[in-house]
């Protein structure tokens, strides 16, 4: 298991940095309009209904796969420039870890509205907590991705490379 994408590390730091500054949007996260049109849940209705869970899958499914696919992208990219496989394994694991956060990232900004679609303009307003939270992930990201120590000893990663970035805001 030496040679996994993803790290022990690497998924309990997403996970950990995840929960703490993306969960907090949701945590001050304003009532949506409408909300209160809403009928209340049925009392011994399920919590997560069909329509949630759904997305929630959905969601799940497409950051498992953007993460899989960046790295079988990366991977290809190397082997054509005639790269060893240790040498491009932690830039690999770079590509893995920058894909899956801000993968995360995007999902908490699109599961802000729950009834209303996220493909508005209303997402750069109305919690300003939501775009500090999104800077403190990204900033922390180029830390440990960046910063000789932290990325190559505790995190097992290289530093990206401009193509990288792409294929991440690509995803």
């Amino acid at each position: 298991l030496q040679d996994n994408a993803l790290t022990g590390i690497q998924v309990l730091y997403c996970n950990l940095i995840c929960a703490v500054t993306l969960g907090f949007v949701a945590a001050v996260e304003p009532a949506e309009d409408g909300i209160m049109d809403v009928p209340p849940r049925r009392v011994g209705k399920r919590l997560i209904g069909r329509y949630l869970f759904l997305r929630i899958f959905i969601g799940t499914v497409v950051m498992v796969a953007t993460t899989v696919g960046s790295i079988f992208w990366c991977q290809e990219v190397f082997k054509n420039e005639g790269r060893k496989y240790e040498d491009y394994l932690p830039l690999m694991r770079s590509q893995a870890s920058n894909t899956l956060t801000f993968g995360a990232c995007f999902i908490t900004m699109s599961a802000r509205f729950s009834y209303n679609s996220a493909l508005h303009p209303r997402i750069f307003r109305g919690n300003k907590y939501a775009w500090y939270s999104v800077a403190i992930t990204g900033t922390l990201q180029c830390f440990i991705t960046y910063v000789p120590g932290v990325n190559d000893v505790v995190f097992e990663m290289g530093p990206m490379e401009g193509f990288q970035w792409g294929i991440v805001a690509l995803f």
